[in-house]
């Protein structure tokens, strides 16, 4: 596995930006927990899906091709944990079938004003969508989310990447132009939360030796993409 990371990655390494000095211990990648609102269980808790196997592989790339120190293992908090202070970033899977207490509604704005950054991914559909925007609603009554363009600076701070050719990995019948990528900014323009809409690079980050049409490479470069922008801005 780790030989495949570095194959699929190494074509495209750059000179890495210097972010160890970023905290004593080193970056470390926050899954949040919620509860799922699916009646029937298909695939385990939506929260967990790819776990853990994607984080250890994002790992493994943040290490194979930037000089970011991550540190071991990758946790599971859930929003409501005071621990969620102590990370720059928080991964979100299948927001789609998220739902917050009022207690993480709080502590979720309060992280995001604070500086903190939150990557939503692995959702498809307008039903999907509108759960999501309906539990930011909450969050941030007055925010609406911005579609990023393709020449935002996100796209070419370390890989350069075309979002409008870039593969998506959701199923369902979702076509290869369909997915789209919204963020939400503060008064200061600083992005607080990105959601990759009719996308999965999560499972990307599972299923490297698949890389159909350069799905996964894509996604491990989204990644690093979207780590090194939130940490740098």
């Amino acid at each position: 596995m780790r030989a495949l990371l570095c194959l699929l990655l190494s074509p495209l390494l750059l000179a890495a930006p210097d972010l160890r000095a970023q905290d004593d211990t080193g970056f470390r990648f926050v899954r949040v927990r919620f509860e799922d609102l699916r009646s029937r269980r298909w695939g385990g808790d939506a929260w967990a899906h790819d776990y853990p196997t994607a984080e250890h592989n994002l790992y493994e790339a943040l290490k194979r091709t930037t000089s970011i120190r991550v540190e071991p293992p990758p946790i599971v908090l859930d929003l409501d944990d005071p621990r969620i202070f102590d990370y720059p970033i928080l991964y979100l899977c299948e927001p789609g079938y998220w739902s917050m207490t009022e207690a993480e509604v709080g502590r979720l704005r309060a992280y995001l004003e604070r500086g903190g950054f939150i990557l939503f991914d692995d959702f498809r559909g307008l039903r999907e969508w509108l759960q999501l925007e309906h539990e930011m609603a909450r969050v941030f009554p007055d925010r609406q989310p911005v579609e990023i363009p393709p020449d935002h600076p996100i796209w070419d701070i370390y890989y350069t990447i075309d979002p409008v050719e870039a593969p998506s990995n959701v199923s369902g019948g979702f076509g290869r132009y369909e997915d789209r990528y919204l963020a939400y900014f503060d008064d200061h323009g600083r992005m607080m939360a990105l959601a990759c809409f009719n996308q999965d690079i999560g499972d990307g980050w599972e299923w490297p030796e698949r890389n159909v049409g350069n799905a996964s490479t894509v996604s491990f470069q989204m990644g690093l993409n979207f780590i090194i922008y939130a940490l740098t801005h």
